[in-house]
């Protein structure tokens, strides 16, 4: 359908284009008929190009669902062409790190029905693509990590480029005529970025507890993806806390003062509101605990907390054991964004890794995958202590 469209809107313009050309070659004007004419012609070529915009829409998110239901995740991933970005261009996903891969990556070294059989390749190794959650923070469920709650962007290259927001002071103001406008400073930094591997490898296991016992690589690669996702969030906090210009907010009272603090600082200066807090699960505590205390009407009683969901006035609370105990971060929507390639994890299997693991009838895993973090406004980023 879309190629007929096609044809028959170009045949229309092309009519249209006759007609006026006829009328310019006459050295004339275009008569009522010939106006009504080509009146027509747009309104159809209109129409044409709404219909051919709908259906190559249709059929991205058909390839999107495909995609997502082959659980490749590649059609779902941002891809940049190397080009300097100014802001994030979209906030639809965030990385996930689950048993699902870890079951994938088994399937394909260990197939179904293989038990007793040889459980892993001497040197195997298995590419799982990165898997990606199109609603980070469904409603009902809580952030349950940094990565929750922080955008994914699927670099095409290991090396990319970014425009980052480094100041934004307003002077818009009232002028009388003839006076000189006030000039507002927006000034921007060309941010230089690589992917950063992100690896680590398991303890030596004996070769014939993986025959005996599928679901104890599985429970391997799983614990490993874990691991991997702390280290990711490790990673990401520590870039952010290292970007120049990000806001800090000093103890002010009360753990719950201190955020709501931030919520403001964070409004203010960036123009965005706050998107999410992420804080140590022993400062989540501090929270709940005053929130449960005698002196709860000093924060409003506790409407503004929902425990179920993990919200405070609205905003989604991720607890991650990376982040410091005492500190709180607070982001603004579009501020920070994780990056990885679209190669995916790697997880490998070697009785060769060590001088001696191959006579000893050991094998290790190693698992990695490539990371950066990209801080696009650093005034939409608040760092707080909490004491």
């Amino acid at each position: 359908m879309t190629d007929h469209c096609t044809q028959r809107r170009a045949a229309v313009l092309e009519a249209a284009r006759e007609i006026a050309e006829k009328a310019r070659l006459e050295n004339r004007g275009l008569t009522e008929a010939e106006q009504d004419q080509i009146d027509s012609a747009l309104k159809e070529s209109r129409s044409l190009g709404e219909r051919i915009n709908a259906d190559a829409k249709s059929q991205q998110l058909l390839g999107q669902l495909d995609s997502m239901a082959r659980g490749d995740g590649g059609a779902m991933t941002h891809h940049t062409t190397g080009a300097p970005l100014l802001g994030l261009p979209g906030e639809g996903q965030r990385l996930a790190f689950g048993k699902a891969m870890a079951a994938a990556a088994s399937t394909k070294i260990l197939p179904p029905g293989s038990y007793g059989q040889k459980a892993v390749a001497p040197s195997g190794s298995v590419v799982v693509p990165q898997q990606f959650t199109p609603d980070p923070i469904p409603l009902g469920r809580p952030a349950t990590s940094l990565l929750d709650v922080l955008p994914v962007q699927v670099q095409s290259s290991p090396q990319f480029a970014y425009l980052s927001q480094s100041v934004r002071t307003n002077n818009a103001a009232v002028v009388a005529e003839g006076a000189v406008k006030p000039a507002s400073i927006y000034s921007v930094v060309l941010v230089q970025k690589a992917l950063q591997v992100i690896a680590h490898l398991s303890e030596a296991v004996p070769r014939y507890w993986l025959i005996d016992s599928p679901q104890l690589q599985q429970f391997l690669e799983a614990e490993m993806l874990y691991g991997l996702q702390v280290g990711v969030e490790a990673k990401a906090l520590a870039d952010i806390a290292a970007t120049s210009g990000i806001q800090l907010q000093t103890f002010s009272t009360s753990v719950l003062q201190t955020l709501l603090k931030s919520m403001t600082k964070c409004e203010v200066n960036s123009g965005a509101p706050a998107s999410a807090f992420v804080l140590h699960p022993a400062d989540f505590e501090t929270i709940q605990l005053a929130l449960l205390s005698v002196q709860a009407v000093e924060y409003q009683g506790t409407a503004a907390f929902e425990p179920v969901t993990r919200r405070l006035w609205g905003v989604p609370i991720a607890l991650s054991v990376a982040v410091a105990a005492g500190t709180g971060w607070t982001f603004a929507q579009g501020a920070v964004a994780i990056n990885t390639d679209s190669h995916g994890v790697d997880i490998s299997w070697s009785e060769t890794s060590n001088a001696d693991d191959f006579s000893k009838n050991l094998i290790r895993a190693r698992q990695e995958g490539r990371y950066a973090t990209s801080v696009y406004k650093p005034l939409g980023v608040v760092k707080s202590a909490f004491s």
